[in-house]
């Protein structure tokens, strides 16, 4: 039987002897742990909880994470856990790997690791947020599969044959679920210390084989699934960030129709060629790019996205224009910079074109629209590749030298020239880099090289 079938079966056999009757209020207490703060924050009752936790699919993991919870408790008489008792009854029934693999995952602890080289299907370096120490090689195939550079996850680590495994339950860690972690973890561990201090005098600790780091972390498990569930729920179901254009007016794709004769189409075609506004996108055909006389000062979202066109990505652009018989289209990403476009064109082709009639579509709009319609291969991937990270190129050149809310309102180029400032701007490299990979994970495609930022804020040692 190979190694992994011991284990399956080690696992499958302890379940199966923990449906005894003297196991069950136990076992109902630990998960409860784990899910009466979720209930009493989202204000929902275990069973409404539970059909949320089903209906997204989260049954399988969670479990995980609350059952190898149970197995390393000390909940028995002498301080004996699950396991202990389990082997010293039934010991006799498992294989050495089988035996050693339970008794690992009894003294394992739960932690949050940080995804720093991964080999998909074979291997990830991982580094332990909570604890520090060095990085640790986990040899892993399934679970590599979706994991990318900076990833955040909860997991146990054991070691198996001179080689660090992880167990089964594994929970992905968005940033601002880790962020919210770490910060609940640090307040619980000067409380833990306290107790420590106050229930273990300092000869005692000395002989003690317990370590503190661990003790704390098999009492912190709770948190992670807790943490984890709150805000993958509350992401679930919050609206849309915020998303504004260059000016900070609200996005909305608006488009434009002006009715004209189609007699008078090259009179119009000629009075948008000697406009400044208006250049010409293509010479062969009837469309125009509406360019700003005047560049407006840069007002991004408080607390979402701030998106602009860039020509060539370089020059900031309001809107296009299309010319076909009988219809002028004018389309623009905000109800302002439409109105602002049909003025201008009113002026411009005074008694060639009716009054507009406008039609507007929210983000919400366009991606219920998008996901009812099958998508179609437009642009050759190498070509898009190459036009995103030229605008790529030129948005992080100037995000570099403006204030970012996550850095406290300072500039990248700051934080990283100041000492107490330097670990945010870092943080906000890896989440930049990590939200890339993922991208490029996603859709297929090389992800944007952003080495040249950390070069040019003098991070590479980082």
């Amino acid at each position: 039987m190979s190694k992994r079938s011991d284990t399956d079966k080690a696992i499958r056999n302890i379940m199966k002897w923990l449906e005894q009757p003297e196991f069950q209020e136990k076992h109902a207490s630990v998960f409860d742990e784990h899910i009466a703060p979720v209930c009493r924050h989202l204000d929902l009752s275990p069973e409404e909880l539970n059909r949320e936790i089903l209906e997204h699919g989260f049954d399988g993991m969670l479990f995980g994470i609350m059952f190898e919870d149970f197995l390393s408790r000390p909940l028995l008489p002498d301080n004996n856990n699950i396991v202990d008792d389990y082997l010293k009854r039934r010991g006799w029934r498992e294989s050495v790997h089988g035996r050693r693999y339970l008794q690992q995952l009894a003294q394992s602890t739960l932690s949050l690791y940080e995804i720093v080289e991964v080999s998909p299907g074979h291997y990830c370096d991982v580094r332990d947020i909570v604890r520090g120490g060095d990085t640790i090689r986990v040899y892993e195939k399934m679970g590599t599969q979706n994991l990318v550079k900076w990833d955040r996850i909860a997991a146990r680590i054991l070691k198996s044959n001179d080689k660090h495994i992880f167990s089964g339950g594994i929970l992905p860690f968005p940033r601002e679920a880790a962020q919210s972690l770490l910060k609940v973890l640090t307040r619980s561990r000067k409380q833990f210390n306290k107790e420590y201090e106050r229930l273990i005098d300092e000869e005692t600790r000395a002989l003690a084989s317990v370590n503190p780091d661990d003790e704390f972390l098999r009492d912190a498990c709770p948190f992670f699934t807790s943490i984890w569930l709150i805000h993958t729920l509350e992401g679930l179901q919050a609206p849309l960030p915020e998303m504004v254009n260059y000016e900070g007016d609200a996005l909305e794709l608006t488009e434009s129709r002006f009715p004209f004769l189609a007699e008078q189409l090259e009179e119009i075609a000629l009075k948008l060629d000697t406009a400044a506004e208006w250049e010409r996108d293509n010479p062969d055909e009837h469309t125009w790019i509406w360019f700003p006389t005047q560049q407006k000062k840069k007002n991004k979202a408080k607390n979402g996205l701030s998106i602009q066109s860039f020509h060539n990505g370089q020059h900031p652009i309001s809107g296009t224009l299309e010319l076909s018989p009988g219809v002028l289209k004018l389309t623009t990403n905000s109800r302002k910079r439409a109105q602002h476009g049909q003025d201008e064109l009113v002026t411009l082709l005074h008694g060639l074109i009716g009054p507009a009639l406008s039609t507007i579509q929210t983000p919400e709009q366009l991606i219920a629209e998008n996901e009812r319609t099958e998508p179609i291969e437009t642009i050759d991937p190498e070509i898009a590749a190459e036009i995103m990270g030229g605008y790529l190129d030129q948005y992080y050149r100037e995000t570099l030298d403006e204030p970012i809310p996550v850095l406290g309102d300072k500039t990248p180029r700051q934080c990283a020239s100041r000492k107490k400032d330097r670990a945010k701007v870092i943080e906000w490299l890896k989440h930049l880099e990590n939200n890339e990979l993922r991208r490029a994970a996603r859709e297929g495609g090389k992800p944007y090289d952003s080495r040249w930022m950390w070069e040019e804020l003098k991070l590479e040692k980082y």
